[in-house]
């Protein structure tokens, strides 16, 4: 499996973007880059486990990773909430093919300059009806944030609460929870007027609102909501705040995410030292899984805040295993990762801090250890793509094992 670490290195790529480049300092490159990945996303969707295939070729079957081995594909399937996608690259002529969301995928793309999405579908023949059906969503998963399974109901309404969905019977609503990772949410209709409910991912439902035209994900651009969670920081993280970085404007929804140019070195490293230790790295291919693959996952924004945490207790455990001739070196590089930042996104115009692990590590080492925050995010509020924004002072805003100080600001 050799060619899959290198068919893979390139997702991490997927995790390095900066906030909108000017479209006239754009590398030549850049829009064809966006082309040629829209030209594979709408290939590899015709695609299927049985399709033919030439040895060593890499593509994304049915959202998985695959790779062509003697004539057939073999699949590794992406990670919870991600899907396998090819993106183009940022600084030179080409494309990888990586796990990422949907929603990164479709903003890298249009930042090449290449208009249509993931798959190069033209804006301007979209239905008139796909903007306002993305913007009735919108409104729909704002109304539902107010619903609890008391609220006033006319028969036959349904409705998302609490995550589930409801439906209204005698003047009540009944919730059936969604599957474990689901949460209900209104989502746009494609080929005709409306909406729908549904138990989808975060991620999927933010590229199809986003893919309507509708800015401000999936509740919407709302002033007077970003106006009550900055409130609901304390003061003086308010004081810290970086207003350059996290001030709401127009500007707001072109700030994805902070970029991480060393995340490919993070990757690397790990992988390297792995493969030279003569432990075993054929079961489980520690290798790639813990660097390239699910190293790198565990440190996107949409991750569990244990991820990161769970990848270096796994390094650490590979370091101690029998054959293994640089022991310390791989530990040491794991403690490195775990203080690592993890990726922090633009969430209506507010870039949260990363939430925190709160459980104890296996191993002794990582006592202690906890991942940094990137400069930049907003320190007096926390959350994620798929984790509701939470002040600073609740459980999630400091290190396992430390206690918030909402007066300073400062976990003790």
């Amino acid at each position: 499996m050799r060619f899959f670490s290198f068919a893979i290195l390139p997702f991490s790529l997927a995790v390095l973007a900066s906030a909108g480049p000017i479209v006239d300092k754009r590398a030549s490159f850049a829009l064809q880059n966006g082309k040629q990945a829209q030209a594979l996303n709408a290939k590899f969707a015709s695609l299927s486990a049985k399709s033919p295939c030439t040895s060593g070729e890499v593509a994304c079957v049915q959202g998985a990773f695959a790779q062509c081995v003697n004539g057939k594909f073999v699949t590794t399937p992406c990670s919870g909430g991600l899907t396998c996608v090819a993106l183009p690259l940022v600084n030179s002529p080409g494309t990888s093919v990586t796990c990422d969301t949907e929603q990164d995928a479709a903003d890298r793309i249009a930042r090449t300059g290449a208009s249509g999405g993931l798959r190069g579908r033209d804006i301007e023949a979209r239905a008139a009806f796909t903007l306002q059906n993305g913007q009735e969503a919108q409104a729909l998963n704002r109304k539902f944030q107010s619903l609890n399974a008391n609220s006033p109901c006319q028969e036959g309404e349904n409705a998302c609460v609490n995550g589930g969905f409801a439906q209204c019977v005698g003047g009540k609503f009944v919730v059936t929870p969604c599957n474990t990772g689901l949460t209900c949410m209104a989502l746009p209709l494609v080929l005709s007027p409306g909406t729908s409910l549904v138990c989808d991912t975060q991620a999927d439902a933010l590229a199809r609102i986003a893919a309507t035209g509708a800015s401000g994900g999936l509740f919407g651009r709302s002033e007077p909501e970003l106006e009550s969670r900055a409130v609901n920081a304390p003061a003086a993280c308010k004081a810290k705040k970086r207003e350059d970085i996290t001030e709401r404007s127009e500007e707001a929804a072109l700030v994805r995410r902070i970029a991480q140019s060393d995340l490919p070195a993070v990757a690397n490293s790990w992988a390297q030292l792995c493969r030279s230790s003569g432990g075993d790295i054929n079961n489980g291919d520690p290798c790639d899984q813990l660097g390239p693959i699910g190293g790198i996952n565990a440190l996107l924004a949409n991750a569990d805040p244990c991820a990161q945490q769970d990848n270096a207790d796994a390094m650490i455990d590979f370091a101690k295993s029998k054959g293994v001739k640089n022991k310390e070196a791989l530990i040491k590089n794991a403690i490195a990762y775990r203080r690592h930042p993890r990726n922090a996104l633009n969430i209506n115009g507010v870039v949260p801090s990363t939430p925190f692990c709160q459980r104890a590590p296996r191993n002794p080492e990582l006592k202690g250890v906890v991942n940094a925050q990137l400069d930049g995010v907003d320190p007096g509020l926390f959350g994620a793509p798929n984790i509701a924004i939470f002040p600073f002072g609740q459980s999630g805003s400091c290190p396992f094992g430390k206690k918030a100080n909402t007066k300073t600001c400062t976990c003790e």
